[in-house]
């Protein structure tokens, strides 16, 4: 059993399970951000069998809502209206696509000081479409209708300070296939190799789950477009590389999203869930880009932060790992440096299908987020519900079939910022 790092322990008694789509569907459309954000957070209460009057304080996480809720800094007001919490003590979360993962820490932290029992932290982004200012708040925009300038990879980076170019997505992460190749003696294409067989064990993973935005398999696609073989296909021009070593396949895919989770004291946790999960402890570190191989070693910051306080923790003894993988060498790299894979050898889990929700090391059997789907500020907050999902035994056709009891959740944001989060059933 793990060993609980706050002096008031923590439980989580609720989340949300909304499927990641796009305001261009069918099903959300004539809907508004506000809407998605209210259903959320009333699927959360429900589940946690409390009611908007218990919660004692929200945490907030968006990253675009200048842009996205109609050039609104902080629309926390009319949140709160929507999820009938008005008057309620919140805070706001913006740390980039860390943001959820530390909206959730901070709820943590809110229960555990003693100053409040029920707490709920939520999210919301639309990052494909936003709101016209003299518009009502259903009448969504695409964003390239958009009439300033806008770029997640620009707004980001201070461009003058950093000398950043702004092209975030994809060109930072290239470091981590640098490292790998430098450090473990494989050549360029093993490592093509292991990122296209990522994306299609996480594809694998997305195809079981109705949640995932994207769920047709790689091998249905390529046998449409002429290959038998699924690795041919993911190899070709269909599958263009977009930078040194990445591939549109291990690239994020952005969607609209909105989660929530509800956390309580321990010690009242079973008055409204027979099975709550334990909050163990959480750790987060941030970095600048300058730094060589910042994300590698934000990963080991927060992973001595995380372990240093376990006694006898074996990594090994996790069920489960869910990892923030905007791009192909995300994965690979946390996985390794948090111990869930062996260091220098998880290419060939990946290789050999090793990682996918039925196999025996597991890591993101929702899909990730090259299929599942990422929404910015709110995505740590559904991967998160993932975790608490599979621990409950409740994520339907993605759901790994052994007992899940002791989850690590890592995230990232912005290439700035990593978070670390370990989570058990404790009973």
């Amino acid at each position: 059993m793990l060993k609980q790092k706050f002096s008031r322990p923590v439980s989580i008694i609720g989340t949300s399970s909304l499927p990641q789509r796009s305001f261009d569907d069918p099903e959300r459309k004539d809907l508004s951000p506000y809407e998605l954000w209210a259903a959320a957070c009333n699927q959360a209460m429900q589940d946690a069998g409390i009611k908007p009057k218990d919660v004692d304080k929200l945490v907030y996480s968006q990253m675009a809502n200048f842009v996205t809720m109609g050039n609104v800094m902080s629309p926390v007001g009319s949140l709160e209206e929507w999820a009938g919490l008005a008057g309620k003590p919140v805070t706001h979360i913006e740390q980039a696509c860390a943001g959820g993962y530390l909206a959730f820490d901070e709820a943590v932290n809110s229960v555990a000081s003693g100053k409040y029992d029920i707490v709920m932290c939520a999210g919301l982004e639309n990052p494909k479409h936003f709101n016209a200012r003299n518009q009502p708040a259903y009448m969504l925009q695409p964003i390239q209708k958009y009439d300033g300038w806008w770029s997640p990879g620009r707004a980001l980076f201070d461009t003058a300070y950093n000398r950043f170019d702004g092209v975030s997505d994809n060109l930072l992460t290239e470091e981590q296939g640098k490292y790998y190749i430098k450090h473990y003696g494989i050549d360029e294409k093993t490592l093509d190799d292991t990122y296209n067989a990522m994306a299609i064990n996480l594809r694998y993973n997305a195809s079981h789950n109705p949640r995932a935005l994207e769920r047709t398999p790689y091998s249905e696609i390529a046998k449409k477009a002429g290959y038998d073989d699924v690795m041919a296909y993911m190899r070709s021009d269909n599958n263009p590389k977009i930078t040194q070593y990445i591939r549109k396949s291990g690239s994020v895919l952005h969607n609209a999203e909105a989660g929530a989770i509800i956390v309580c004291s321990a010690d009242i946790a079973k008055k409204y869930q027979d099975h709550p999960i334990s909050v163990i402890d959480h750790a987060s570190v941030s970095n600048t880009q300058r730094y060589p191989f910042c994300f590698h070693q934000m990963n080991v910051d927060v992973r001595d932060a995380l372990y240093g306080g376990q006694d006898n923790f074996n990594p090994d003894d996790l069920d489960l790992m869910i990892t923030t993988v905007m791009t192909s060498g995300e994965q690979l790299d946390s996985a390794e440096v948090f111990g869930y894979l062996p260091e220098g050898q998880g290419y060939k889990y990946e290789l050999d299908g090793r990682t996918r929700f039925d196999a025996d090391r597991p890591i993101n059997p929702h899909g990730g987020d090259l299929s599942f789907g990422h929404g910015f500020g709110c995505a740590g907050i559904n991967m998160l519900s993932e975790a608490i999902m599979q621990m409950r035994g409740t994520a339907g056709g993605s759901q790994v079939p052994k007992p899940v009891n002791d989850v690590l959740v890592r995230g990232m944001g912005g290439g700035h910022t990593t978070v670390g989060i370990l989570l058990e059933n404790q009973d």
